[in-house]
């Protein structure tokens, strides 16, 4: 099962069971209507807690992909984010 880490408030959540380009659509879904909206998600380690965080804009989230341990991508395009690059 994948996971999305999510840092919110420089707090860290996740989600399981989705992808981050259908949270993606369900947060520009909210912006797009113009009201808040609040994301219903894991704010324990080890146990589920629910946690629901204000999303609305001017406040910041990110999202990091979590890859199951022993699977590895391409990294096509890692390049663009190397460390000289930067």
């Amino acid at each position: 099962m994948n996971r999305i880490d999510i840092v919110y408030g420089g707090k860290p959540y996740s989600l399981g069971g989705r992808s981050i380009e259908s949270i993606q659509v369900e947060i520009d879904g909210a912006i797009a209507a113009g009201l808040p909206y609040w994301l219903r998600v894991n704010s324990g380690e080890g146990r589920f807690e629910d946690a629901y965080l204000l999303i609305a804009p001017g406040i910041g989230v990110a999202m990091v992909n979590v890859k199951p341990s022993g699977v590895d991508d391409d990294h096509e395009g890692d390049e663009l984010y190397s460390q000289d690059s930067l």
